[in-house]
């Protein structure tokens, strides 16, 4: 494990920070659903602003769910949390009752069980961040916990897509199908369309956080 404790709780606080810069100061959601109504021809800000309201602050919970998620995914490679290992040697018995010795099975990728702890310390501190920054009461905070275990479930369903290098816009998920309808439940193909390509730009923007938290030119 190359970090130290102290060090993983530091980035995962940093994370945090990084993730609502990324996502406020840039103004994303509001970005998102301007460029919706604009391009095409939808209610926007000016035409329902309180309920433009609500979806600016609906839709960037479900921004940082997925976020987080991606953040989440991404952790076992950044940390190196798991290494080859060759299984033991087993004794299989024929049909005959006689013993023999079977073949060494392929080697094979196996979780650190001594890493598991450091996952859960930067996840922990990491959400603690989101929470503190967030404001949130303990309503709050166990509300998003249960959307998190929920978008985990779902996103279990396609680990290539989530564990992946890139970022392909999704025709389904949690976001985007939750996305989708606060965005235009009257036209839910081409909502989903939209958050699908805005659910990527999101995870575009949570793999920098990444990369920049564990730079290797970094010295803490």
């Amino acid at each position: 494990m190359p970090y130290r404790p102290r060090e993983l709780v530091v980035r995962a606080r940093e994370a945090a920070a990084l993730l609502l810069s990324a996502l406020d100061h840039q103004e994303m959601v509001r970005r998102f659903l301007d460029l919706y109504a604009a391009e095409h021809r939808r209610p926007g800000r000016a035409d329902y602003p309180s309920q433009y309201y609500e979806q600016v602050v609906r839709i960037r919970r479900e921004s940082i769910l997925t976020m987080a998620l991606r953040i989440e995914t991404a952790l076992p490679v950044r940390l190196k949390v798991s290494f080859t290992v060759r299984a033991a040697r087993q004794t299989n018995k024929t049909r005959k009752g006689k013993k023999r010795r079977g073949a060494a099975p392929p080697k094979k990728k196996v979780g650190i069980e001594l890493a598991i702890p450091f996952l859960d310390l930067f996840r922990e501190e990491f959400l603690s961040a989101l929470g503190q920054s967030l404001e949130w009461d303990s309503e709050d905070a166990g509300e998003f916990w249960r959307d998190l275990a929920l978008y985990e479930r779902l996103a279990a369903r396609q680990p290539r897509r989530m564990a992946g290098q890139g970022a392909r816009p999704a025709s389904s998920g949690p976001f985007v199908d939750r996305v989708a309808m606060l965005l235009d439940p009257s036209l839910m193909e081409q909502a989903r369309r939209a958050a699908g390509k805005f659910e990527a730009e999101l995870w575009v923007a949570a793999d920098a956080v990444l990369r920049k938290v564990f730079s290797p030119r970094r010295t803490n």
